[in-house]
C-alpha cells in the first residue's frame, strides 16, 4: 500500500511547473491594475507616433485615446463620439505634429539604491557581506524619497530596472520600477511584474511565472576579489551548489510524478540558493557587467557550462572585438547594454569607441543603451541613443534601443515598448510626448504619461524650427567604424600637417567669429537656400558667400578643400574644469600627475610651505589620448589646474591639446591661466576655516605668485 503525503496536489502542481519558462499573461483588463481612480481619460491629437512595430520603422500621423491608464485607441478619433455616455472630462493634448513614443525604459540604474541626494543611509547598492550573494535584493533597498525619480521623468524615462551595485560577483536580485509615486508611497508598489508572491500577489502555478532578474560583474577591480580566477571560481562554486539543488528537485519530482512517495519527504528547496536554481532553470534574465574581451570568453564558457542564458552584458566595451564569442553563449548570444561614448575612465573602459553601437548591430547582436545612474544621470539617457545614431546606428535602432528593444531584453515587450490598441494587459502603456523628434539633439518631453497620468504638471514647449521635426543627418563615418575594429579603437591621431595655409570651405551653412569679445553670425543662408562658400587663409576667415565666383579672387590650386555637407564654422572650443593633460586614465593613478598637497595640512618647507603654490604648467602630459580625442572634436586648447582635495588647487596653463611636446611652437598660450580655489563642505575643516585660509593668501601673500 502506498502512502500518499498531504501536500501530493500541491507538491505534483509544483513539480509540474518546474521547468516552466516565464510569459506574458493574456488574460483581459477593462483598466490597468493600478490604475488611479478620478483620472480623466486623455486624447492626444495631431501626433507623429512612433509605434515601436515592424522594427522600429512604423510611424503613424494620428490621435491617441487612453482611458484607465490603457491605450484604447490609435487613429482618427472623434471626439463627440467619446464624450457620450461619460462622467468625467477628457482632457485633449494638440501635438501640433510633434513625436509621441513609449515610455524610455533604463536597463540599468541604481537609482533609488544609490539615492540622491547622496546623504548617510541612502546608499544600499552594494553590499559588503561576501562575494557571491544571489539572495539579496535590490527591492529592500529600495528608496522612495530619491530626487531621481522626478529628474528622470523629465527627461522621458518612465520604467528603469534597479540592480544591485557592482562590489561583488554575484549582487543580488534586480527588480523593474514604474518612476511614478503612488498613492500607497511604498516600495513595493513601484514594481512592474514582480515575481508572483513579492508584494502579496497570489503563486498560480497554472499560468507562467514572470521573469526575474540577476546582476552579475566579471572584471578585475571587484571589491572582494583579487583575481579575475577567484570570481570565475566564486561562480562555478555558487553555480555548482544550485546545480546540486536543482538535480536534487529534479530527482524528487520524477519519483512524485511517478506515484513513488516512499520515503520522499518534503520537496528539497534551498531559501539561500533558490535564485540561483532559477537562473538554471531559464526563469531569471542574468544581466552581467563586464567589460573586456577576456571577461566575455570567461562568462561565455560559464554559461555553457552551467546551462544557463545571459539576458544581456552591461557596459561590454569591447563586445564589438568578440562578437562572434557572444553567439557561443548558452541559447542565444546576449544583447549588449552600453554607454554611447562615455569611456577611457578606467583600464577595462579604454578600448571602447563610439562606433561600437552601430559594430555590434552590423554583426547582429542587439544594442540598448544604457545610463548606469548616476554615473549618467538616467534624465539624459535619450541623448545616449542621440550620440549611437550620429556615430551611425540606424535611426530606428537607435531609438528602439532605449525603447521596444530595452523592454524586449527585460521581458516586458508585452506591456512596454510598442504602441497599440486594444483591452488586455498587453497594452498598459506609458508614453512620451517630446517638442521634437526624440533623436534630435536637445529633445526634450512635453509630456509624460504613466499609468495613464501626466507627470509634468507645468509643461514648457520650446519653439523649434520645423527641421527639427525630423530625424538629423549623420556623416558618413564609414572609414572610422573600420579603423575602430582595425586598430581596437585606439587609431591613431596625431594632427596632420598640410603644405598651404589656405583652406576652402564648401556647402556652408553658417559661420561663426569671435567679435568684440563675444561670438557672433559672420555669415549663414536661410532654410532652402544655396549654402555658401568659405575661404580661411593662416586661420583668418577672407571670404564667405553664396557665390564662389566672389570668393575666386582668394582660391588657388594649392588650397586643401572641404565639403562641409551642410555644416557649420566655428571658433575652436576651450575645455576648462577638467583633467586633462594631467591625467589621461582617471581610474588609473599611475597615468596621472597626482593630487597637490593641501594648504589646510602641512606641505613640506621643501616646496615652500604653506605659502607655496603649485603650477599645472610643471606636470602637463602632452599628446594623451584624451587631448588628441578633445583635439579632433574640435576642442583645441585647454585650462587645467592642478588636481586637488584642498581649497587652493594652484594656477592652471592653458595649452594647446594637438601640441605632441612642450618645446613645440604654440604648445603653451599661457603658463599661468588663473588661480583655483575650492571651498566646499567638507566636514572637516568647515567651510569657515576654509574661508579664513583663503583670505589670508589673499590678502597675506607670502610670496611672489600668490602677490600676482
Amino acid at each position: 500500500m502506498i502512502t500518499v503525503p498531504w501536500h501530493a496536489q500541491e507538491t505534483l502542481a509544483k513539480c509540474r511547473a518546474l521547468n516552466t519558462r516565464p510569459g506574458a499573461s493574456t488574460n483581459e483588463r477593462l483598466q490597468l491594475d493600478r490604475f488611479q481612480p478620478g483620472t480623466n481619460p486623455i486624447v492626444i491629437r495631431n501626433a507623429s507616433i512612433w509605434t515601436g512595430l515592424d522594427n522600429g520603422l512604423d510611424v503613424l500621423q494620428a490621435d491617441l485615446f487612453l482611458d484607465k491608464g490603457l491605450i484604447k485607441s490609435v487613429g482618427e478619433i472623434d471626439l463627440t463620439i467619446l464624450a457620450k455616455d461619460r462622467t468625467k472630462e477628457i482632457t485633449v493634448i494638440d501635438a501640433h505634429g510633434t513625436w509621441l513614443t513609449p515610455g524610455i525604459v533604463d536597463v540599468h540604474s541604481h537609482m533609488s539604491v544609490d539615492a540622491a541626494p547622496a546623504l548617510s543611509g541612502a546608499s544600499d547598492a552594494n553590499s559588503m557581506k561576501g562575494l557571491t550573494l544571489p539572495w539579496l535584493r535590490s527591492i529592500d533597498g529600495l528608496n522612495t524619497h530619491d530626487d531621481s525619480y522626478a529628474h528622470s521623468i523629465a527627461g522621458g524615462v518612465t520604467t528603469s530596472l534597479i540592480l544591485p551595485g557592482s562590489a561583488d560577483a554575484i549582487g543580488g536580485q534586480a527588480f523593474t520600477i514604474k518612476l511614478r509615486s503612488t498613492q500607497e508611497r511604498s516600495s513595493s508598489s513601484l514594481l512592474v511584474e514582480p515575481p508572483f508572491g513579492l508584494n502579496g500577489s497570489d503563486v498560480d502555478l497554472e499560468v507562467p511565472p514572470r521573469w526575474r532578474h540577476m546582476k552579475l560583474v566579471l572584471f578585475a577591480a571587484l571589491s572582494y576579489s583579487g583575481t579575475r580566477m577567484d570570481t570565475v571560481w566564486s561562480y562555478r562554486e555558487a553555480y555548482n551548489r544550485a546545480r546540486q539543488v536543482k538535480n536534487s528537485q529534479e530527482e524528487y519530482c520524477s519519483k512524485a510524478l511517478a506515484g513513488d512517495w516512499t520515503g520522499l519527504g518534503s520537496f528539497p528547496e534551498s531559501f539561500q540558493w533558490e535564485a540561483l536554481v532559477d537562473v538554471l532553470r531559464g526563469k531569471v534574465k542574468v544581466h552581467t557587467h563586464c567589460y573586456e574581451a577576456v571577461d566575455f570568453d570567461a562568462f561565455v564558457r560559464l554559461s555553457n557550462e552551467f546551462q544557463f542564458s545571459v539576458a544581456a552584458f552591461h557596459h561590454a566595451h569591447e563586445a564589438y572585438l568578440v562578437s562572434d564569442v557572444l553567439k557561443k553563449a548558452y541559447e542565444h548570444p546576449p544583447a549588449v547594454a552600453m554607454f554611447a561614448a562615455f569611456s577611457r575612465y578606467k583600464r577595462e573602459a579604454y578600448r571602447h569607441s563610439e562606433f561600437v553601437p552601430r559594430l555590434l548591430h552590423d554583426d547582429g547582436i542587439k544594442v540598448i543603451m544604457e545610463s548606469d545612474h548616476p554615473a549618467i544621470q538616467s534624465r539624459y539617457l535619450l541623448h545616449e541613443a542621440q550620440q549611437a545614431h550620429y556615430y551611425d546606428l540606424p535611426e530606428n535602432v537607435a531609438l528602439a534601443s532605449v525603447i521596444s528593444t530595452a523592454a524586449e531584453v527585460l521581458g516586458l515587450d508585452h506591456r512596454l515598448g510598442y504602441i497599440k490598441e486594444g483591452k488586455s494587459i498587453l497594452t498598459q502603456k506609458y508614453v512620451v510626448l517630446w517638442d521634437s523628434h526624440p533623436l534630435a539633439l536637445g529633445a526634450t518631453p512635453l509630456q509624460v504619461i504613466i499609468d495613464g497620468i501626466p507627470q509634468i504638471s507645468s509643461p514648457h514647449a520650446s519653439i523649434k524650427p520645423a527641421s527639427l521635426q525630423s530625424s538629423p543627418t549623420t556623416p558618413d563615418f564609414e572609414k572610422e567604424a573600420a579603423d575602430a575594429i582595425k586598430y581596437e579603437s585606439l587609431p591613431p591621431l596625431e594632427p596632420s600637417r598640410t603644405v598651404t595655409d589656405l583652406v576652402i570651405f564648401y556647402n556652408v551653412s553658417s559661420v561663426w567669429a569671435r567679435e568684440a569679445g563675444t561670438v557672433q553670425a559672420a555669415f549663414g543662408v536661410q532654410e532652402g537656400e544655396s549654402r555658401g562658400v568659405v575661404v580661411v587663409d593662416n586661420g583668418r576667415l577672407v571670404c564667405a558667400n553664396v557665390l564662389e565666383a566672389a570668393c575666386a579672387s582668394y582660391m588657388s590650386s594649392g588650397s586643401v578643400q572641404v565639403d562641409l555637407q551642410g555644416g557649420s564654422l566655428a571658433p575652436a572650443l576651450v575645455a576648462a574644469g577638467s583633467a586633462i593633460g594631467l591625467q589621461d586614465i582617471a581610474g588609473e593613478p599611475s597615468t596621472g600627475d597626482g593630487t597637490v598637497y593641501d594648504v589646510m595640512k602641512s606641505i613640506p618647507s621643501v616646496v615652500g610651505g604653506d605659502s607655496s603654490i603649485i603650477k599645472a604648467i610643471d606636470g602637463l602630459q602632452y599628446g594623451s589620448r584624451n587631448a588628441l580625442v578633445a583635439h579632433h572634436s574640435g576642442v583645441t586648447t585647454a585650462i587645467t589646474a592642478p588636481t586637488s582635495n584642498g581649497v587652493i588647487a594652484g594656477l592652471s596653463a592653458h595649452f594647446s591639446l594637438g601640441s605632441a611636446h612642450r618645446l613645440q611652437q604654440g604648445a603653451v598660450i599661457n603658463d599661468v591661466a588663473s588661480v583655483h580655489v575650492k571651498i566646499r563642505h567638507l566636514g572637516e575643516p568647515s567651510v569657515s576655516p576654509q574661508i579664513a585660509a583663503l583670505r589670508r593668501l589673499l590678502l597675506e601673500p607670502q610670496g611672489r605668485e600668490r602677490g600676482k
